[in-house]
């Protein structure tokens, strides 16, 4: 009795074993807007990229216009196009537009006036415009802006000079400002360098 207990104890934990299906790794087609698709990449041509679900043997074809990139069960990663576009949220600074036309301006509220300075690593003048930008934006994102105008640019540093650049600017957003509260002026102290 003991033996035949063992024996189908046995064979009850032997089928067990047999019957767990390995997990069989796929091909992950991501598309431009980020959705991943689990599936067998059957060909890759210039135009298309046939595929089939992991489970079936039809195939499917989807434009490579369509495709960001392809991760392979190897790991091989092959990239097709860039995103599209980026997810940012109204309150963070890369969404604020810079502009230099009033007339982008027309119909928002004024929120202050502010000023910055490029940081003093920059390597060219484009590089130290663009770091007194970002200075701007994030200072006009602290406000509450949509939009930023250029009212005053002023360029530093003579050939072979560290380049810097000085921005003012004026803040715009979409909703007027609380009930006694005022504009903002920036009135932060530039420190002279040396």
């Amino acid at each position: 009795m003991k033996k035949l207990a063992t024996f189908w104890m046995i064979i009850f934990f032997c089928g067990s074993l047999l019957a767990q299906t390995a997990k069989v790794p796929t091909d992950t087609i991501v598309r431009l807007g980020g959705k991943k698709i689990p599936c067998k990449v059957l060909n890759v041509s210039s135009s298309t990229i046939l595929y089939s679900a992991p489970d079936k043997t039809e195939s499917l074809a989807i434009d490579r216009k369509e495709i960001e990139k392809i991760i392979f069960k190897t790991g091989r990663v092959e990239v097709f196009n860039k995103p599209v576009l980026t997810m940012i949220q109204e309150g963070q600074w890369e969404s604020i537009l810079v502009t230099r036309d009033e007339k982008d301006t027309h119909g928002l509220y004024n929120r202050g006036v502010i000023k910055a300075s490029s940081s003093p690593s920059n390597r060219s003048k484009k590089a130290a415009k663009q770091s007194a930008i970002i200075k701007l934006q994030k200072k006009a994102a602290n406000l509450g802006g949509t939009i930023i105008l250029l009212t005053k640019e002023e360029s530093k540093g003579a050939y072979g000079d560290i380049p810097g650049f000085d921005l003012e600017a004026i803040v715009y957003g979409t909703e007027p400002l609380e009930k006694g509260t005022d504009v903002v002026d920036d009135k932060t102290k530039e420190t002279p360098k040396k």
